[in-house]
């Protein structure tokens, strides 16, 4: 009857234990199929990942599936995916307990909601779509949708959060649709937030020209070596040139940062101290018999519920020289850098985290003590005096703070999902060139993998938007 009675806490624990997931080895085989840029392995994969998958998961299973389809150029598809990504991210409804969750509670507890500049690069990634199937009045409005949430975030979020790259596609694209102001009003904001930009100082020169605004031109002048037009023969010439089409290189380059664990809990100090604090404040409220340092000893094996972004690719997420017919056009500027906004999201919040959720934290751990005192207190009572004795009561009391300990653990465990199937920045390149075929290449180097395509048709009248997906082999 003892190992029986005994045998429901060790229940207890295994079915704690049988909740704890790691994102990283449920997305791993469809990752590396990705990564090896087999696409017929990765698109089955990820569809399974989401139709085995209940609602918390969904939402960052068609981002990595919009990415998919999108980096094996299947534009159509991507679109109809980030859409559905689109809609259930705008769906879900975040109370402040449940965003304390996010980040405090094991990712078992909540929904993926992703941040909002994540939340941004789901229409930023359908505008994209729209612009490499040459539907730019589609692409526009979803600018105009993304430019809406970064003003909304411009005096809610810090400055790192906003994506210059989505805000110079726009301007490309207003240009292409003859709505010059529009262009005018992203390059402005973009002015606020680059102090010396090559890219932008000729691109505002090359709108003054096309608007024929001999003010602008004037007032722009110095962007005008920054602009790169060739003849078909790579021969530069001036940007008045007729039959120029624009050609423009979104580069998407290396794997993003990914979520790690901190470690354990109790190693930070800062964490610790403030846990202990909260700890000893919810023992007299809930008019506990635990000491604070019998609750905290069942935190000794828990990890940091606050993960940190850790970057993964710093090679592949350097820039690359473009090569058209064998002449070096240089490298795109990084106006997206989605590995260092996620680090510096965390990193900038990890102290305000910790006072916004510690309280709730505390409740939670002393509350696992608790149960798992009555717990042993109910085996005990059930025993009678003839089976009780030293050390039958020893083995249950341990046997309880065991449960207590691994069930705290794994309840607080933080939260390792994140998109991993990102890329870490985004470069982008614009040169004007004559109709005609070309010889394209990256300079690649040692180790790197690119689906950048070998050859590109050029068009009179019609802008070309090469998308090129790039990462280290390690």
């Amino acid at each position: 009857m003892f190992l029986k009675r005994l045998s429901i806490i060790s229940l207890f624990i295994f079915s704690v234990l049988s909740c704890a997931s790691d994102y990283h080895k449920i997305i791993e085989e469809t990752e590396t199929a990705y990564y090896n840029q087999n696409y017929d392995s990765a698109i089955p994969s990820i569809r399974s990942l989401y139709e085995d998958s209940d609602t918390k998961d969904r939402l960052l299973f068609l981002m990595e599936a919009g990415m998919i389809f999108h980096s094996k150029g299947d534009y159509v598809t991507s679109n109809k995916v980030f859409k559905e990504a689109e809609e259930l991210s705008e769906n879900i409804k975040t109370s402040i307990t449940k965003e304390g969750l996010a980040f405090l509670l094991s990712d078992n507890e909540s929904n993926y909601t992703g941040e909002d500049f994540e939340r941004v690069m789901i229409k930023f990634f359908i505008a994209l779509n729209f612009m490499s199937l040459g539907d730019l009045d589609n692409a526009k409005i979803y600018f105009r949708r993304l430019d809406f949430e970064l003003k909304e975030m411009k005096f809610t979020a810090a400055e790192y959060r906003q994506n210059n790259a989505a805000r110079l596609l726009d301007a490309y694209v207003s240009e292409k649709l003859g709505r010059f102001n529009d262009a005018r009003v992203q390059f402005k904001n973009m002015e606020q937030l680059l102090n010396t930009s090559p890219t932008l100082t000729s691109d505002r020169f090359v709108l003054a020209v096309k608007e024929n605004d001999s003010r602008d031109m004037g007032k722009y002048s110095k962007g005008a070596p920054y602009v790169q037009a060739y003849t078909n023969t790579m021969a530069k010439t001036d940007i008045n040139s007729p039959n120029l089409s624009e050609v423009v290189i979104i580069h998407q380059a290396g794997k993003s940062a990914a979520k790690e664990s901190r470690g354990k809990l109790m190693d930070d100090e800062y964490f610790a101290l403030a846990l202990r604090g909260a700890i000893e404040i919810a023992i007299r409220t809930e008019g506990a018999g635990a000491s604070t340092a019998g609750v905290l000893a069942t935190l000794s094996t828990a990890e940091n519920p606050i993960p940190v972004y850790k970057d993964r690719d710093l090679e592949g997420s350097r820039k690359r020289n473009f090569y058209i017919n064998g002449v070096e056009i240089g490298s795109g500027e990084i106006l997206n850098d989605y590995s260092n906004t996620a680090i510096k999201n965390f990193n900038d919040n990890y102290k305000a985290l910790i006072t916004k959720n510690v309280t709730s934290l505390a409740v939670k751990v002393v509350a696992a003590v608790i149960a798992s005192e009555a717990t042993a207190k109910a085996i005990e009572s059930g025993l009678g005096d003839k089976n009780k004795n030293d050390l039958v009561s020893s083995l249950i009391r341990l046997a309880a703070g065991a449960a207590a300990g691994l069930a705290t653990s794994q309840v607080i465990g933080p939260d390792l999902r994140c998109w991993r199937t990102i890329p870490s920045n985004f470069q982008i390149k614009r040169v004007f060139l004559a109709p005609g075929e070309y010889t394209f290449k990256m300079d690649t180097s040692t180790g790197i993998s690119s689906n950048a395509p070998s050859t590109i048709k050029v068009e009179e009248g019609k802008p070309l938007y090469i998308n090129v997906r790039s990462f280290s082999n390690n």
